[in-house]
């Protein structure tokens, strides 16, 4: 269970990501009709016009009402309207959602940590499944700033170039490695182990059969093997 410092660092951390990604967002948002990013004043704005456009006549629409309703569709989720992409021949009865500036980045995340922090490309493919206006240069923004993957960036692409450093012994029992071999199922009267005693220098092996493996019975066996080695 975390404690209650990690989880605080751990959402300082989140919050501090969450605020430089609008910070850059903001660098190059701008004002035009056609900025796939809404802004919560004008994504309420627009799905106002499409509701009181749908309920005019045809002849008493303006061209930015028409122009509304050949882009933009609006429907009730769970009693709140969601600006959605306009159905066509294509869609095949998919709705996709318009996002709005500031679900912005916990919408990136959710999909890019569904599918395993696996990279742009994957995170963007699965964002195109339900939302319309979510750019590439947006996904590459957050996941610049994605600490998951900043540390998996950091690691070695290929751990077989590391340098082992190998383990060196000078003398005979100067290191010694001990293994335990189960026999119970094949038991030689009340011995149902093998203490396998092997040199690191000159690799000799002392075999010793044991009754039980407690600690108690190996350490006997162990300084028994230093003290006449």
């Amino acid at each position: 269970m975390a404690s209650p410092s990690s989880s605080t660092d751990n959402n300082n951390e989140i919050n501090k990501c969450r605020l430089q990604f609008y910070k850059e967002i903001s660098s190059y948002k701008n004002n035009s009709s056609n900025n796939p990013l809404f802004s919560t004043e004008r994504y309420d704005q627009t799905i106002e016009s499409i509701v009181n456009a749908k309920l005019k006549t045809p002849g008493g629409r303006n061209t930015q009402e028409m122009h509304f309703l050949k882009t933009y569709d609006v429907i009730d989720f769970g009693g709140k309207l969601k600006l959605t992409k306009k159905d066509d021949e294509f869609s095949d009865g998919i709705i996709k959602y318009f996002v709005q500036l500031d679900e912005l980045y916990d919408v990136i995340k959710e999909a890019h940590v569904l599918i395993g922090h696996r990279g742009i490309a994957n995170t963007l493919k699965e964002l195109k499944k339900r939302f319309v206006n979510i750019t590439e240069k947006q996904v590459t923004l957050f996941i610049s700033g994605c600490e998951e993957c900043k540390r998996k960036r950091s690691m070695p692409k290929n751990s077989s170039k590391l340098a082992i450093k190998p383990v060196i012994s000078n003398d005979f029992n100067a290191r010694v490695q001990v293994d335990l071999v189960d026999m119970q199922s094949c038991p030689d009267g009340p011995f149902k182990f093998i203490m396998n005693y092997q040199d690191h220098f000159t690799k000799f092996c002392i075999l010793r059969p044991l009754k039980t493996k407690t600690a108690a019975e190996v350490a006997y066996q162990l300084l028994d093997l230093s003290c006449t080695s």
